[in-house]
């Protein structure tokens, strides 16, 4: 992760990790290896797994396979928000407790000057159900989020 937040001048970064958290690394919306790693791998660069190695190949042996996962970072940003530091709290409250609704994950984590109902208002305006859960969300979600949230403090 700090080699993508730091937008160093690279093309790509290639890296063995358990095959789990590749999965996690390159995961879709609605899987259930989906997260915040998942969006912030996703917002920085393209991810795909290459290979999986299994533990036979080392010495001593894991109790895991490993993968080899490639991202190649993005030239330009795939979502447009105002403030990517308000993006990523958002991302990661939405994921701090899994099983709670996006508003009462955002609500108790976040801290935001607004209400339960204000943020179910806000999600429905933009077109969410309020029981949604954070998993359901593309990163494109998440920015219209960001950026809608972004208008309801600025207008208050």
């Amino acid at each position: 992760m700090e080699l993508l937040e730091k937008r160093l001048n690279i093309e790509s970064i290639t890296v063995m990790v358990q095959k789990e958290v590749a999965q996690r690394m390159q995961a879709k919306p609605g899987s259930p290896d989906y997260g915040a790693l998942s969006l912030a791998v996703e917002f920085y660069s393209e991810a795909h797994i290459n290979m999986v190695v299994k533990p036979t190949c080392f010495i001593p042996r894991p109790k895991v396979d490993s993968a080899v996962i490639t991202m190649k970072i993005r030239d330009e940003k795939p979502v447009n928000v105002g403030d990517e530091g308000l993006l990523f709290r958002i991302i990661k409250s939405a994921f701090g407790q899994r099983r709670k609704t996006l508003v009462n994950s955002i609500y108790n984590q976040c801290g935001f000057d607004m209400s339960k109902e204000e943020l179910a208002d806000i999600l429905n305006g933009i077109g969410f159900d309020e029981r949604i859960r954070g998993e359901a969300l593309s990163l494109e979600d998440f920015a219209r989020l960001t950026e809608a949230i972004t208008d309801k403090i600025n207008n208050k």
